[in-house]
């Protein structure tokens, strides 16, 4: 399958032209925003690295202005659900979505009938993370690394089972395109979010999962779970002894990323004063340290940087659903 999103390294080289530091200039800032609570909408169940990103941020947004940024989960359908009530929301910067590659990269190819479309109906804000992408099976697994799963797969088609936050998440498209590229057949089991996933390989009930280091590495700290790869295109710096898919299946990789996006028609300043706020905060010690404990990296892009990145990634993304023959639902 080769590549199946923009590379890490080149997404960090598109942001490093396009940085927009939170300079003592406030030109385009908002007056009086925000004046009352803003709602940050994560499109998954929480539990999940969209639940966990959202409340790492939305609890440090804004203080100076008193008022509360509130989560709160929308599950279902891949994360449309959530997306959709953004976009039908007014475009006045007190509904925002915590969103990601899933949902505004992969959700337009995977669903005939979208009340939204992933990129024109909403307003890219801050690309906020990349996320360190793992495969993990259980402690107790017979396998050791990925040459080992792939090798019992292909002799025993379609008996691993692997969770997923939902068709077309990237827990799901993940291992869909590593099976479609070595010829594999893995039995795909969606739930609500990458949370429940995980929970269900904890207990058992599935045999694999590709999903957020940030989900995995307490589990994996509590020898829980083990971490066969990583699939982006080098070693990610918390897990540095863990190899990529990529030593295994040359050219396969797969960068996932999350943001904050706002209903089309976001006002600029509202965009900016969101941004800086965000920059301000993925820039604090004590976030930058979460952040690198759970493997996710803050590119630092601008917002019209994010807005190409994602357009991008909905056509490339498009192309491999189709390439994996997934039909639209």
């Amino acid at each position: 399958m080769g590549t199946c999103t923009l590379s890490r390294r080149a997404m960090l080289a598109l942001a490093a032209g396009s940085m927009l530091r939170p300079v003592v200039a406030a030109t385009g800032a908002a007056p009086g925003y925000p004046g009352r609570p803003v709602r940050l909408i994560s499109s998954f169940a929480a539990g999940g690295t969209t639940d966990i990103l959202a409340r790492l941020v939305g609890k440090q947004l804004f203080p100076s202005a008193g008022q509360a940024v509130v989560v709160e989960n929308l599950p279902g359908a891949g994360g449309t659900i959530g997306a959709a009530a953004v976009a039908r929301a007014p475009a006045d910067g007190y509904t925002l979505e915590m969103g990601g590659v899933s949902t505004h990269a992969m959700a337009g190819a995977l669903y005939k009938q979208l009340p939204f479309d992933p990129v024109a109906s909403f307003e890219p804000v801050c690309m906020l993370v990349y996320a360190t992408t793992a495969i993990a099976v259980p402690a107790s697994s017979p396998f050791r690394s990925l040459s080992d799963l792939i090798a019992h797969a292909r002799a025993n088609p379609g008996r691993i089972t692997y969770g997923s936050g939902g068709i077309g998440s990237i827990n799901h498209l993940a291992l869909a395109s590593l099976a479609s590229t070595v010829g594999i057949d893995l039995l795909h089991v969606p739930y609500k979010g990458g949370g429940p996933a995980v929970t269900s390989l904890l207990q058992g009930e599935t045999q694999l999962f590709a999903g957020g280091s940030s989900l995995l590495l307490p589990h994996v700290r509590a020898g829980k779970l083990r971490i066969l790869a990583v699939t982006e295109d080098k070693r990610a710096r918390v897990l540095p002894d863990v190899p990529t898919v990529g030593e295994t299946v040359r050219g396969f990789r797969v960068v996932n990323w999350y943001g904050v996006l706002g209903p089309r028609g976001l006002a600029p300043e509202i965009r900016e004063t969101l941004w800086r706020e965000l920059d301000r905060v993925m820039r604090l010690p004590e976030v930058e340290r979460q952040l690198d404990s759970m493997g996710l990296e803050y590119p630092g892009m601008s917002s019209a940087a994010f807005k190409t990145a994602l357009a991008e990634d909905k056509d490339r993304w498009g192309r491999t659903i189709r390439e994996l023959g997934i039909l639209p639902e």
